[in-house]
């Protein structure tokens, strides 16, 4: 039963990182974010960072970024809520590759709004891998553990 409920929940995670993937590539495509915005002077990165997101939350930067800081906040808890539900007997196979998923999920949206601050294709391209290798992360949980007739 819990090894359905972990498949199930990074079925959903993969899902909305695919809608994660759309959106962000709407945002590179067809948004320009303004040049100055609150977080993009001043301060240390992580007061900065605050403001930025902040900002991105409150339809400031549009409704396609607020769509994809949105979901990076919910990717980041959903996938902190997988790697936690793998501790136990049933979720053994699972923790480190749900771990890894965590930490670049978590490296995605630091890097995200690195790019909201600083405005820098670099920033944008960790994003990028970082995602990639979240997603091959949960690819992976899932693969180890094919679906057993009951």
């Amino acid at each position: 039963m819990v090894l359905k409920r972990l498949r199930t929940a990074a079925t959903w995670l993969l899902v909305l990182f695919a809608a994660q993937f759309a959106f962000g590539m709407t945002l590179n495509l067809f948004v320009t974010l303004p040049k100055t915005h609150p977080g993009s002077t001043g301060g240390e990165y992580f007061s900065r960072s605050a403001a930025s997101l902040v900002w991105a939350l409150t339809f400031g930067g549009g409704t396609v970024l607020f769509l994809h800081a949105l979901l990076g906040a919910v990717l980041f808890l959903g996938t902190l809520g997988l790697f936690i539900s793998t501790f136990g007997r049933a979720g053994r196979g699972w923790r480190w590759a749900s771990g890894i998923a965590l930490f670049f999920t978590f490296g995605a949206f630091f890097n995200g709004m690195s790019f909201v601050d600083y405005n820098e294709d670099f920033s944008s391209a960790i994003m990028a891998g970082c995602w990639l290798i979240a997603v091959i992360a949960l690819v992976i949980c899932l693969a180890r553990s094919p679906v057993r007739p009951a």
